[in-house]
């Protein structure tokens, strides 16, 4: 028996793990971790018998029995034993039910081939809208193969066989395959057509090569053939005594349900976990192809070395709690002992207290005095609250951003990081002349001096009310950067796009020079924050580049229109970076339901539709959802997400506790869900209303990443007007209305996000918009595009007081909601700010208020009559 060959597949794994968890099945596993550390003896299942019954819907299965009704399922033939499931009678008998008609067979190479069965055509239920799918017949599919499958197959039964879909059930099929009388071509046929519906490519295509003889049975292959087992993503080989053999039985012992997910990499992925690279290095990676794994795997590959000390950093504290979960449950307790991993705010953080431990008790992301998000904070002192005029260097800026219909107050925040990313504070004088790569709106000398002005008044706002975010952390740690010595011998950065300079910079000299120093790995097409990136000035050589193109994720469905979407907005900012590659994905090995776009009313009927499909969906067997929001915050998402009952997406999620999370965009990155439904892809929302056109892409790159999140089922829901980016890849997604698959009545309202308050009410007497005064009105979305004369003049005469000449004619009003009241009134007033501009304020302000209900409906009628027709 030493000459067998012996492999496991993904099923039998899992379903060992999972009996590892249930109490008495703790013996079953024993025995199976049993004959799998015997395999080097002449018969490893000594002591087991062969169940009564012969086995006939696997060729070549040979089934053990395990006592108390379990069995371990393998197949065997005179060259190689695979070990495929193990479960109680019932779990067994579904197993095989699901997998009949599965084989082994071998190339003219000897290689090990599996051909999957077709009886598990879904994992669960369809989606509710496959008849508006953009699906195609199953026999278009196979192309030049068709007229081989089809061979003598009956007129009849090919009418039938060529109305098919990928929505077919079996009964469709088997309805089909009733005319055809030669059993073996009725198998064969009745093959292709579930694995076609399955959407499982490669597995048609092998069973139409062993059915032509280009895969053998063992009997079938010369005697002295070398026989090799290629590890890929559902099957692995045992090599007895190999270091990998070690790690599998070690891996086993482990209470973690993720390390199939490391155990199964495809040759490309292991060839990178397993390269030497001279000094750093940089992976770039389609979205899905298993960078995060390849990463995980090298550091936990450098950590075999005892004199290792490995970072493992990334940006996004979700992310980095996610990679410590995978390092803890695949690496050994030594290796994770050499192994950190952290967020860029946590190294930060840790590095400023080793210099001034006074600092740690105000180095949160939240303030330790006010409970404040930094959200909150910037809008504070953007708008001028609590009479902090500091911001009012901005003025001039804000209005010309304004005036061209850009949100200044999030585009200037932009600015602020993109500053802080690029350049320490003794040197942003640098700033007035450089090169603003990535931000596409021209801002001269004299503004960008006052956006440094304006930056630094922003810090000390922040260090005055004891909030941090981290670039601020890396500002203050590069007053210590002389003084930073390497401290690991090799560091590993996931997401590398998101890092900018001055972020890079201190990783640099965090590691000595040398082999395998800095591992960066990313995905441009990911690239979602406005950041100064250059390897150059960060004091990176990148002398060893990899890539990998291969999508493993996502259908070929989602990953087609998330691919059109992100290429109808590429930017050629997206070719300027140093290190990372913009790259074609090749497409995964199966097929589903195409994306759907569907429609609601408004956004609190959309939240509720989405909701509750998610939910139904979870009932249906669907084993992760996740609903992503666009156009919503962070902290719009986690208020809203602890309203709700459901948990955010953050460093403590679990997939492997939690079945529904919600998410922003941007926190979803890392993670996957086998259905995602993206809310609010709505006109305004995406790109969002005040966004610069000419920096859309990186808001095209944000969608792209919450799209390629899905692996099976992808919805991007909307209220009123659609994204014109959906319309724009609407031939490779269905459209479709909420209320056309559920009933309002089945929904559970849950209500819309809170988003950041557009008034001051705790501070002010001002309750809703038209309270406002003119310089605080437009600070609202709803002033964007007014010309630089409409504001002056609403700064002049709105000024939160009011006034009156002599003969009772207001001069000057309190709010825009009264002067508004007086230009629906008649033009007495339009004299004071000119025809145009009065014109100008009169339509914004017809359009704003009467949208928010905010004037009562006598006075909307006025305002609207004396518009002019």
């Amino acid at each position: 028996m030493t000459s067998i060959k012996y492999f496991t597949e993904k099923a039998f794994d899992k379903a060992l793990k999972q009996a590892k968890f249930g109490g008495q099945s703790r013996k079953i596993v024993q025995k199976v971790s049993a004959v799998l550390g015997s395999l080097n003896d002449e018969n490893p299942f000594a002591g087991l018998t062969t169940t009564n019954h012969g086995e006939s819907r696997i060729p070549n299965c040979v089934k053990y029995d395990l006592g108390s009704g379990w069995r371990l399922v393998t197949v065997q033939d005179s060259r190689t034993c695979g070990f495929i499931f193990v479960g109680d009678h019932e779990d067994v008998d579904r197993f095989l039910d699901q997998q009949r008609g599965k084989k082994f067979g071998y190339n003219t190479r000897g290689e090990l081939v599996p051909i999957p069965g077709t009886q598990a055509m879904r994992q669960h239920a369809p989606p509710k809208w496959g008849e508006h799918d953009t699906h195609q017949r199953l026999t278009e599919r196979l192309k030049d193969d068709e007229d081989f499958v089809l061979e003598n197959v009956p007129a009849r039964a090919f009418r039938k066989i060529d109305t098919l879909t990928q929505y077919s059930s079996r009964n469709d099929i088997e309805a089909a395959l009733d005319a055809i009388t030669d059993p073996q071509r009725r198998a064969f046929v009745g093959d292709v057509l579930g694995l076609l519906c399955a959407g499982d490519e490669d597995g048609w295509k092998r069973r139409i090569a062993f059915e032509r003889g280009e895969i053998v049975t063992d009997d079938a292959l010369p005697d002295d053939q070398e026989i090799t087992i290629t590890d890929g993503d559902q099957i692995r080989s045992i090599i007895i005594g190999s270091p990998e053999y070690e790690r599998y039985m070690a891996l086993l012992e482990r209470e973690s349900p993720w390390h199939d997910w490391f155990l199964y990499l495809h040759p490309e992925q292991e060839r990178i976990v397993s390269k030497a690279y001279t000094g750093s290095a940089q992976l770039s990676g389609v979205s899905g192809s298993g960078k995060t794994c390849v990463l995980v795997r090298r550091a936990e590959r450098l950590a075999t070395d005892t004199d290792a000390k490995i970072l493992i950093l990334t940006l996004n504290r979700s992310l980095a709690g996610l990679l410590q979960k995978l390092v803890n449950a695949s690496a050994s307790t030594d290796q994770a002992g050499r192994i950190e991993v952290l967020s860029f705010f946590d190294l930060a953080k840790a590095l400023l207290i080793s210099f001034d431990s006074q600092l740690a008790i105000s180095l949160e992301e939240r303030t330790w005095k006010l409970a404040e998000h930094v959200d909150e904070i910037f809008r504070e002192y953007f708008r001028r609250w609590l009479n902090n005029n500091d911001a009012s260097v901005l003025e001039t800026l804000r209005k010309q951003l304004s005036a061209r219909g850009i949100d200044a107050e999030e585009y200037l925040r932009e600015e602020f990081d993109w500053i802080r990313s690029a350049l320490p504070r003794d040197q942003r004088d640098q700033y007035l002349q450089m090169e603003r790569t990535g931000r596409r709106v021209p801002i001269t000398e004299d503004r960008r001096k006052d956006v440094l002005e304006g930056l630094g008044y922003w810090e000390k706002k922040m260090r005055d009310v004891g909030v941090v975010d981290y670039l601020s952390l890396a500002d203050q740690l590069h007053d210590y950067i002389d003084q930073l010595r390497p401290a690991y011998s090799h560091i590993l950065i996931d997401e590398a796009q998101d890092f900018g300079t001055t972020e890079l910079a201190i990783a640099r000299r965090l590691v000595s020079p040398g082999s395998d120093d800095l591992f960066l790995c990313g995905d441009i097409a990911q690239t979602v924050l406005p950041k100064h990136r250059s390897l150059t000035q960060a004091g990176i050589r990148i002398g060893n580049r990899d890539r990998i193109e291969q999508n493993y994720r996502n259908s070929r469905e989602i990953l087609r229109a998330a691919y059109e979407l992100l290429v109808n907005n590429l930017d050629e900012n997206l070719f300027e970076d140093e290190g990372l590659e913009l790259l074609d994905p090749k497409y995964a090995n199966f097929s589903g339901p195409a994306p759907m776009a569907l429609a609601a009313d408004d956004l609190a009927q959309e939240l509720g539709f989405a909701l509750t499909y998610a939910r139904d969906r979870m009932g249906e067997g669907v084993s992760s959802v996740c609903v992503a929001f666009a156009g919503f915050t962070a902290r719009d998402v986690q208020h809203f997400a602890d309203r709700c009952g459901v948990r955010a997406l953050s460093g403590l999620y679990d997939p492997a506790e939690s079945d529904l999370v919600f998410s922003d965009l941007e926190q979803t990155k890392g993670y996957e869900f086998d259905t995602l439904l993206v809310v609010n892809c709505s006109e305004g929302a995406i790109p969002a209303r005040g966004a610069p056109e000419e920096e859309a892409f990186r808001q095209g790159c944000k969608l792209y990443v919450a799209m390629t999140r899905a692996r099976k089922e992808l919805i991007l829901s909307f209220n009123g007007a659609a994204s014109p980016w959906l319309a724009a890849v609407s031939d490779t997604i269905g459209v479709g209305s909420w209320a056309d698959y559920m009933q309002p009545d089945d929904v559970q309202p849950c209500g819309v996000p809170e988003v950041l308050p557009e008034i001051d009410r705790d501070n002010t007497e001002e309750d809703q918009l038209s309270d406002l005064k003119g310089a605080d009105y437009l600070f609202t979305d709803h002033a964007l595009g007014l010309t630089a004369d409409a504001q002056d003049k609403l700064i002049e005469l709105v000024d939160g007081r009011g006034a009156q000449d002599f003969k009772g004619k207001r001069i000057r009003w309190k709010s825009v909601g009264a002067l508004a009241e007086d230009l629906g009134r008649n033009r007495q007033s339009d004299n004071l700010f000119g025809p145009k501009v009065s014109e100008e304020i009169r339509d914004n302000l017809a359009r704003s208020l009467t949208e928010f209900n905010l004037y009562p409906g006598s006075r909307r009628d006025k305002l609207s009559m004396s518009r002019p027709g």
